[in-house]
């Protein structure tokens, strides 16, 4: 079973990225959804299984692939830790600049730059969060109904009502029929939310 990842060394794997892109002459810009998002830029989940990424050209270039592979080999990680899977579930109303906020460049020692890592708003890691609405699931259920419970607090909604509609301005065909949401948005329970939620917070 590969080994789960955590902020300090996602952190310390960017920097690496970061120092390989700036060797090959190269500067990557990617944005990071999902639980891995929320692990970094937040102060209420604090690990992932893997670093879901927006859409990098293909084939990878190989200097990625080598610095990605290394680090797979160093930590006990799976091949495919770092994807773009979730590319196929993102929303094609969301906009790069509005709905995305810069969390940090690495490396973080003040060296040239190679690596620009950006994270949804909340609102958009909601709405992610919301249509696939994973809450039953016997493994992820309990963190996804922490995540969602988090996340409205840190947008500043508390019904079901607003909760659809904040999916409705990414998702308007799946907020047009949410029985889904609705009825689990109603039978979720409402505890064990964090007191004060953030996010996003930037890198160290």
């Amino acid at each position: 079973m590969a080994r789960a990842l955590d902020r300090t060394l996602l952190l310390a794997a960017f920097d690496e990225i970061g120092r390989a892109a700036a060797a090959a002459g190269t500067r990557l810009e990617i944005a990071v959804y999902g639980g891995s998002a929320l692990m970094l830029a937040s102060n209420f989940r604090y690990a992932t299984e893997d670093v879901d990424i927006s859409r990098v050209e293909r084939p990878w270039p190989d200097w990625l692939q080598e610095v990605t592979r290394r680090l797979a080999d160093a930590h006990g990680w799976s091949l495919d830790w770092l994807n773009d899977a979730v590319v196929f579930h993102l929303s094609p109303l969301a906009e790069r600049a509005a709905d995305h906020q810069e969390f940090g460049t690495f490396p973080r020692d003040g060296s040239a730059p190679g690596l620009v890592v950006h994270v949804p708003t909340a609102q958009y890691l909601l709405a992610l969060k919301l249509k696939a609405m994973r809450v039953n699931e016997p493994l992820r259920g309990e963190q996804e109904r922490l995540d969602i419970l988090n996340l409205m607090r840190v947008v500043g909604i508390s019904t079901i009502d607003d909760a659809i509609a904040v999916m409705a301005r990414y998702f308007p065909v799946s907020a047009a029929a949410p029985e889904k949401q609705r009825f689990l948005l109603k039978n979720m329970n409402p505890d064990g939310a964090a007191d004060a939620p953030q996010y996003p917070r930037r890198s160290d």
